[in-house]
């Protein structure tokens, strides 16, 4: 008889739970931007998926409840007083904003909900929704695969709540085994070549960060291990080392306001997995010295060209000094956008940055990967997933 349990599928690789939820949200997208104008499918968008962030970290505990049922005698009293369901969104999102590196999801520079507001009835609509029939955002720990404390899922969604920033900024989540396999090949090298040095590793196009994520928690696993070579770390030097070599850079600001939420909350849950945090996480208890550095920019222009490309309203690159330093990283590992490019002044910028390589109508994965081999110091490790047309060059 066979006694082995079976194995704990992992929710964000279920067909069956993924697509109803981001049919639904969608629904809800469309729903928001119905009559009001051109160009509000972004701000709607992003009113749906702020209740999405809202969701996922009520769901772990980390911020008082927003949209689901037990929030409902509280979310009375508020509409009783004179309030407005726009106005409890927007009091959810300032609780995922209680941390220093999650204020941005606030800054109407990253969050461009202050553009348009819904209606109440279509809001009501998107609580009701939240309350009564979506399904909870925290699953139990899968025996392969992410924990749901690292917003896989919430990650995902971005790019499902709305056809604006898939389709304008290509912007498509790398499934975790890709980053397992891509992780694997650079920073497994890396840490044997350097075992005693703080490993600098970057994603230029890192989206919501899941290469990061899984990134993080490999690179903290091994500052807390002992080998030939290198000694043990206490947890906060662990934590501490990640965050100092960990970079990412996202052309889209919503975008890297999720990746440093996540890689915030990832990394507090970490070190209270070790004891080295109270338990239960609460967002706004995170010590402030968690601050992941994840930068706004065109991650191919920045430094470059004084160019500020179309639909970005923000390039916080220096802020982060030397972030995009060429030859300073001891491995570089994203997956790029595989679109090209419409805009023609943004086109011809990239051309004449990247002129041995961008012709024609080039991909921008073209360009992205001289950029990863120009970050690597010598002898560092790069690894992209590059798109079929690619493979077809080898």
């Amino acid at each position: 008889m066979n006694t082995t349990a079976p194995s704990r599928p992992c929710p964000v690789d279920d067909a069956a739970f993924t697509r109803p939820l981001a049919r639904a949200l969608a629904r809800h997208t469309e729903a928001l931007a119905a009559g009001q104008g051109p160009g509000v499918g972004r701000v709607a968008g992003s009113w749906v998926y702020t209740t999405v962030l809202i969701a996922w970290a009520e769901d772990h505990g980390l911020i008082p409840t927003r949209v689901r049922a037990d929030a409902e005698p509280r979310r009375k009293q508020h509409l009783a007083a004179g309030g407005t369901l726009a106005g409890w969104i927007r009091s959810g999102l300032a609780d995922l904003a209680a941390h220093p590196a999650t204020a941005c999801l606030t800054d109407p520079r990253y969050n461009p909900i202050g553009q348009a507001k819904p209606t109440e009835d279509m809001l009501r609509n998107l609580i009701d929704w939240w309350t009564t029939t979506a399904p909870d955002l925290a699953y139990a720990t899968p025996d392969r695969g992410p924990a749901s404390i690292t917003g896989w899922l919430a990650g995902d969604l971005l790019q499902l709540a709305g056809d604006d920033r898939r389709k304008g900024n290509a912007l498509c989540q790398t499934p975790w085994w890709i980053c397992d396999f891509l992780c694997e090949h650079t920073l497994l090298p890396a840490i044997t070549e350097w075992p005693r040095e703080t490993l600098r590793v970057i994603d230029p196009a890192c989206g919501t960060g899941h290469i990061l994520t899984w990134a993080m928690i490999g690179l903290y696993q091994w500052y807390r291990s002992a080998g030939p070579g290198h000694p043990r770390c206490g947890p906060e030097t662990a934590m501490r080392r990640v965050l100092a070599g960990l970079h990412g850079v996202e052309l889209d600001p919503l975008t890297a306001a999720v990746a440093r939420l996540r890689l915030t909350v990832t990394a507090a849950a970490l070190l209270a997995a070790d004891g080295a945090l109270p338990a239960p996480l609460r967002l706004h208890d995170i010590p402030g010295w968690i601050r992941p550095r994840v930068a706004v920019g065109n991650a191919l222009l920045a430094g470059q060209s004084d160019l500020n490309p179309p639909g970005t309203i923000l390039d916080d690159t220096a802020d982060y000094p030397g972030i995009l330093t060429r030859g300073t990283y001891h491995a570089v590992i994203a997956n790029p956008p595989y679109i090209t490019v419409k805009d023609r002044a943004t086109r011809e910028a990239i051309r004449a940055a990247y002129r041995d390589v961008c012709v024609g109508q080039f991909s921008l994965s073209v360009p992205f990967t001289v950029l990863l081999f120009d970050l690597a110091i010598r002898g560092g490790k790069t690894a992209t997933a590059p798109p079929p047309a690619q493979l077809d060059l080898f």
